[in-house]
């Protein structure tokens, strides 16, 4: 049987983009539209919260300290010495309704992060990649919700999900140049089996999916096909991240956001940071190089 524990009663509005740190066994979260970072250390339990001056879509891990910030306007590094981010690159050219959403670093060092439309499912986002001048490229227009973003554990192949869509896919990736070819549908997820939100490759190769809406955090091996769902106790959950020292910890956020009244009193650990013990292993996370 697998063991879940909500280390953070955070209530989160929308938590989001879990990230281990394994030099400083720190983990990373966001909360969306709180505009609030999470720092949680698990040996004191201790969660630290930063307010931010926009809605944190992603936040990543960064080779020259501290961490970046996929925010709302555009790409930021925080080295956690001064109060405020500072910006590397901003996004031009998005609706006012999109903001900045899940992201992650590629196997070279690039931080890549998607848009969402928040207004309605109308495709008016994008993903991009930060390079590691600083300079953004638009890699795919078109996008309703730009979610499940990881790389294959050789860095040959790209994860990526259009939640909208209810589709992940996989592309072909060039590590040296950061293009990407022959787009092919991964997972084709059930409509009735919620949203494809955050994504995360384990030490196997299998990808570990967060369903928003229908509470499973499910394992797909790396020809697509369903392994393993683990029934967690809130229904919006957005992301996984392995962590603890052994990397046998799967971090999992959640979110209050659109829960009704009678939702919330059925769910009061929605918003919660979950540890799952699932006896597998994940992989240490690359660092933004730029």
């Amino acid at each position: 049987m697998t063991d879940i524990d909500c280390v953070v009663k955070a209530g989160a509005q929308i938590g989001e983009s879990s990230i281990w740190d394994e030099k400083h066994h720190l983990l990373y979260w966001v909360d969306i539209p709180a505009k609030k970072l999470h720092r949680y250390e698990p040996e004191s339990k201790y969660d630290a919260v930063w307010q931010l001056p926009e809605e944190p879509g992603a936040v990543a891990l960064r080779a020259s300290g501290g961490v970046v910030l996929a925010m709302r306007s555009g790409f930021y590094a925080f080295p956690f010495n001064r109060p405020d981010p500072i910006l590397l690159a901003r996004l031009e050219g998005e609706p006012k309704t999109n903001r900045l959403n899940d992201g992650r670093i590629d196997p070279a060092g690039r931080f890549w992060s998607g848009s969402v439309n928040e207004a309605n499912r109308d495709p008016t986002g994008a993903l991009y990649c930060l390079g590691l001048d600083h300079k953004i490229e638009k890699k795919i227009a078109e996008i309703g919700c730009s979610n499940s973003l990881c790389w294959s554990l050789d860095g040959k192949t790209m994860y990526h999900a259009d939640s909208f869509t209810w589709r992940i896919n996989a592309y072909d990736f060039d590590a040296a140049t950061g293009a990407i070819a022959n787009r092919r549908i991964f997972i084709d997820v059930p409509r009735d089996e919620g949203l494809p939100d955050g994504a995360t490759v384990d030490a196997e190769d299998c990808l570990w999916v967060t369903h928003w809406g229908h509470g499973h955090l499910k394992r797909y091996d790396p020809k697509g096909a369903l392994m393993t769902s683990i029934q967690m106790p809130v229904t919006n959950i957005t992301c996984p991240a392995f962590g603890g020292r052994n990397l046998d910890v799967i971090y999992v956020t959640s979110a209050t956001f659109r829960l009704t009244p009678e939702q919330k009193a059925q769910q009061p650990l929605a918003g919660g940071l979950f540890a799952v013990h699932a006896g597998v292993k994940g992989v240490v996370e690359k660092r933004y190089r730029g």
